[in-house]
C-alpha cells in the first residue's frame, strides 16, 4: 500500500527560488539551476521561478531573462527583503492562482556547492516527487564541521532551540533532522495554508518557524506528519568573511525563538480567573522568560567567541 501511495500521481507545484546574486559569473550555479528546472519538469511542465526585482535591476539576471528556456517557465517577479520573504511571495502565488495544487515543492536555485553530484541529484529527484508526509524537509550534511552552515546550527540553532523549546528540539533530532533551517521544503498545500494564514510569518528562518508552529504544546507531539528526505552533502566555505553573516543568522534565530516563546507561553485571561490570580500567572511567566533570556544571551556570547576562533577573525 505504501509503495502504491508513493507512486500515485499528485498535483504538485514546484517553486524554484532564483539566486539573489544571479549566476552571471558562476557557470556551475547556472548549470545546477537549469538542471533543477529540468528535474522539476518531471512533476510540472512549467515550473515557477521566483525572481527578486532588485536582482533584475542590478542586472544580475540578464543571462536568465535572455535565455530561450526562460519562456518555458512561469516567472514571478517580487520585491523581498530576503530569501524567506521571497518564499512567502512564491507560496502566496501558488495559493492564489493554483487552488487545485495539492503540494508545493520549494527548492533553492543557488545550489552550486554540491559534493557527489550524481547522488545528490538522484536524491533531489526523489525529494521532488515524494508525497509521503504532510511536510517533507530536504536534509543534508556539510562536508566540514567548521563550515559557516555547520557553525550556525551547532552554536546557534541547536543550542538556542534547546534553551527556548527543549521538547521540540528533542523531537527534531529524533526525526532525525540535521538542518531544521533547510530551504528544501515539500509540503501539502492545505498544511501550508494553515501555517501562513493562521500563524505569524517571518521574513527569515521560516522553516524553523514552521516546525515550532507544527508542535502541539498541549499534547506534546507533532500536529502534522513530518519527515526528512536526505539529499547528500553540500560544501561550504570556512572563511573569516562568513563571520558577520553567521552572527546575523544566529541573532535572527534568537530573536524569532524568544518572540515565539512569549507568544506561545504568555498566559491568557480566563473568565474563571481573578485579576489577582492572573497577575500571579503573569509574574511566573515573566520570571521564566527572564531566566531563559539570560541563558540565551550566554549562548549568544559563546557562539560569537567560538565563531571568531574557528573562522579566524
Amino acid at each position: 500500500m505504501s509503495k502504491e501511495l508513493h507512486h500515485k500521481r499528485i498535483n504538485s507545484k514546484p517553486l524554484i527560488i532564483f539566486p539573489y546574486m544571479g549566476y552571471e559569473n558562476n557557470k556551475k550555479c547556472e548549470w545546477y539551476f537549469w538542471w533543477t528546472v529540468e528535474r522539476c519538469k518531471a512533476i510540472d511542465p512549467k515550473p515557477i521561478v521566483v525572481l527578486p526585482r532588485d536582482t533584475i535591476i542590478r542586472k544580475d539576471a540578464v543571462s536568465f531573462i535572455n535565455d530561450e528556456r526562460y519562456k518555458s517557465l512561469e516567472v514571478v517577479q517580487t520585491w523581498s527583503v530576503d530569501s524567506c520573504q521571497t518564499w512567502l511571495a512564491g507560496w502566496g502565488h501558488v495559493l492564489d492562482h493554483y487552488p487545485e495544487a495539492e503540494r508545493i515543492v520549494q527548492i533553492p536555485g543557488d545550489i552550486d556547492y554540491v559534493d557527489a553530484d550524481v547522488q545528490f541529484y538522484d536524491n533531489l529527484g526523489a525529494f521532488i516527487e515524494t508525497i509521503s508526509s504532510d511536510i517533507v524537509i530536504g536534509d543534508f550534511r556539510t562536508g566540514d564541521q567548521y563550515s559557516a552552515k555547520s557553525l550556525v546550527d551547532t552554536y546557534g540553532t541547536y543550542s538556542l532551540l534547546a534553551n527556548w523549546f527543549p521538547e521540540i528540539s528533542q523531537s527534531i533530532r529524533s526525526l532525525p533532522l540535521n538542518r531544521p533551517r533547510s530551504e528544501f521544503i515539500n509540503i501539502k498545500t492545505s498544511v501550508l495554508r494553515d501555517l501562513i494564514i493562521n500563524n505569524r510569518n517571518f521574513a527569515y528562518e521560516q522553516t524553523l518557524n514552521f516546525l515550532i508552529k507544527c508542535w502541539d504544546n498541549n499534547e506534546t507531539k507533532w500536529r502534522y506528519n513530518i519527515s526528512q528526505s536526505f539529499l547528500g552533502t553540500l560544501s561550504d566555505n570556512k572563511s573569516f568573511r562568513n563571520y558577520r553573516g553567521s552572527i546575523d543568522q544566529i541573532e535572527r534565530i534568537e530573536r524569532m525563538l524568544s518572540l515565539l516563546w512569549r507568544e506561545i507561553r504568555e498566559p491568557k485571561k480566563k473568565d474563571n480567573v481573578s485579576n489577582k490570580e492572573f497577575e500571579e500567572q503573569y509574574t511566573v511567566f515573566s520570571n521564566e522568560y527572564d531566566k531563559l533570556y539570560t541563558k540565551s544571551k550566554g549562548i549568544m556570547e559563546t557562539a560569537r567567541t567560538t565563531l571568531r576562533a574557528l573562522l579566524g577573525v
